[in-house]
């Protein structure tokens, strides 16, 4: 911002005590330049005839001045509102991540075996083979039927089981750690 004489001076050939004496009688105005002007600062009203004609310079509106810091001071307060309520609402997503997680792994640990039946494959005499396998979806879709629980197949783990007998596939619960479920497979 810069301070030039409200007046216009018709003459630069005054003396220079004079043009002081006027200078110091007249109200200031602040104005906000627009581009680089070279030589502001002599007080001839180049406000009035030339820099804002041109362009050059903008009278400062004092209310509009606060109005515009008010706004920017409004703003930036709803931006940080806003990043506040963010991370509340991730906490409140994760401590109900976890609620439902350890809710969860008690459910399964008080599972019982689950048993699954299937061929065996006879050719071999004393053979546990079984035809195709029991897995990750076999595993999902018995505790979806016959306990209610719900849960996605990449949190299965360890779920190709091959032959007749006891096996464990784990339920992957991230921050918790695993639960091991008893897998029994029979003959059919």
């Amino acid at each position: 911002m810069f301070s030039i004489s409200r007046s216009s001076f018709s003459s630069v050939s005054r003396s220079a005590t004079h043009v002081v004496k006027r200078w110091k009688s007249q109200k200031s105005i602040e104005v906000t330049l627009r581009a680089n002007v070279q030589g502001l600062g002599k007080p001839v009203g180049r406000m009035r005839n030339q820099l804002y004609p041109m362009r050059l310079a903008n009278y400062i509106d004092k209310n509009a001045q606060h109005f515009k810091e008010a706004t920017i001071a409004g703003q930036n307060a709803i931006q940080q509102i806003q990043e506040i309520n963010k991370a509340h609402q991730q906490a409140v997503k994760k401590e109900q991540r976890i609620v439902h997680l350890q809710d969860l792994r008690n459910r399964l640990q008080v599972l019982p075996p689950l048993v699954f039946s299937r061929a065996v494959n006879e050719v071999l005499p004393g053979s546990k083979t079984i035809f195709g396998s029991v897995q990750a979806e076999d595993v999902i879709k018995e505790l979806k039927e016959k306990h209610g629980i719900i849960i996605d197949k990449v949190v299965v783990q360890g779920t190709k089981i091959k032959s007749v007998g006891d096996s464990w596939a784990r339920v992957d619960l991230a921050d918790l750690g695993t639960v091991e479920l008893k897998v029994v497979v029979e003959r059919r």
